[in-house]
């Protein structure tokens, strides 16, 4: 009899796992791993199959930026139980328009004395990133010191590492089923059950697909594909030196873009990634749609509309090869993870990380942990900033359209 069953290995399911087992608790998590040929996978997907995702500092907003500083504290421990390195990369840029900064200027503003963030004009810009041409009337913030890079391949390795080093049992399979009684009781695919006193779904994207929900939470599951350029040695050196960047584009193709400096793939490739909201994008429901997007979505056939921004930003680019990959995200009503009791005092909830799960795993892993742990909210951050809603719960959704409907 385990003290919790953890259904979900990913970003925020691990990491409720490696704190949830430092705590002294018995844990098992089900952490079903990545497939080895996903166009015949009939399992769930993760959203960690991929060795660049961006981190930054500065947010605008308390919660949020309380978050960004408990991540930046995490990073040494996350990194003692890692095979390889989880954070890389110089300081993070944010590059937009005064109008369209989403209030990053405001948080700039209000940093106390000595935070070292630079505000560089369009001159700056340009000369202190010849190797990017922004568009005109842009503003950067660039953050002082490294780690704006993170692997979210390694930090889930490093986390479940962390995990069963305190003793958490890891099982390879994925949860079909659930029944809640006197003890709750998870149902593997392979035929199997694990029986414990309490239960954490960290099940992302696939929560409402799982089976193990009485009614539907209030998510809305958005496709997503990043545009990959493989570069030649001399190219990938030229552009080494550039920072993680999320940038404010005006195009009618692609927005909200987010970059990293030439990275090796595990296939040996050196890709540099352009990933953005595109005109192509849809909102996903069933399952099936969802399961088939990560299996075979035809994602390459955005490559001619999204390509010629990242040539545009990234001038004379020599690339010897494209390609993208998918995966979808999950968003909430309020646009915060839910994490909350489903079943008070039995089942719990830490799903839907609105694209910003990478980032904030190992915060959001530890409030959903100490949630689980003590039967109720703990922790000084506001519970009603993560409180679950239903579906039909949402009359404004927090967070952007589609692009097709802005």
């Amino acid at each position: 009899m385990f003290d919790v069953t953890v259904i979900g290995g990913g970003m925020i399911g691990a990491s409720a796992a490696r704190h949830l087992a430092q705590a002294g608790l018995e844990v098992a998590v089900v952490a079903s791993p990545e497939p080895v040929d996903p166009a015949g996978h009939t399992g769930p997907f993760g959203a960690h199959y991929d060795v660049t995702r961006l981190s930054r500092t500065v947010q605008p907003g308390a919660v949020e930026a309380e978050l960004a500083r408990r991540a930046r504290a995490s990073m040494a421990s996350i990194e003692e139980f890692a095979d390889r390195p989880v954070f890389t990369g110089p300081g993070h840029l944010f590059v937009s328009r005064p109008e369209d900064d989403e209030g990053m200027g405001e948080a700039v503003r209000n940093l106390p004395p000595g935070h070292g963030v630079e505000v560089l004009d369009g001159q700056a810009l340009a000369d202190r990133y010849p190797a990017m041409r922004f568009q005109a009337g842009m503003v950067g913030y660039r953050e002082p010191g490294s780690g704006a890079c993170l692997n979210p391949r390694a930090l889930v390795a490093a986390q479940l590492a962390a995990a069963a080093s305190a003793g958490a049992h890891v099982v390879a399979r994925h949860a079909v089923g659930m029944s809640v009684d006197a003890t709750c009781a998870v149902s593997l695919d392979d035929g199997s059950q694990i029986e414990s006193r309490r239960v954490l779904l960290a099940t992302g994207a696939f929560t409402n697909a799982s089976g193990l929900l009485e009614g539907p939470l209030a998510m809305r599951m958005k496709t997503e594909m990043v545009l990959l350029a493989e570069l030649a040695a001399g190219e990938a050196e030229r552009l080494g030196d550039l920072p993680p960047t999320h940038y404010a584009i005006d195009d009618g193709f692609v927005s909200d873009v987010y970059t990293a400096p030439p990275t090796t793939y595990p296939d040996g490739s050196v890709l540099l990634k352009w990933g953005a909201n595109t005109i192509t994008d849809r909102w996903v429901t069933d399952p099936a749609d969802i399961a088939a997007w990560y299996c075979s979505g035809d994602s390459n056939s955005a490559i001619p509309m999204v390509r010629p921004s990242m040539e545009a930003t990234f001038p004379g680019l020599e690339a010897v090869g494209w390609r993208t990959q998918r995966c979808v995200v999950a968003y909430t009503g309020h646009g915060m993870p839910y994490i909350d009791a489903l079943v008070p005092g039995k089942v719990f909830l830490a799903v839907g990380g609105n694209g910003r799960s990478a980032k904030w795993a190992d915060p959001l892993g530890a409030l959903a942990a100490s949630l689980t742990e003590a039967g109720e909210w703990v922790d000084p951050l506001p519970a009603d900033r993560f409180r679950k809603l239903f579906v039909g719960e949402v009359d404004n959704w927090a967070g952007r359209e589609l692009l097709s409907d802005r």
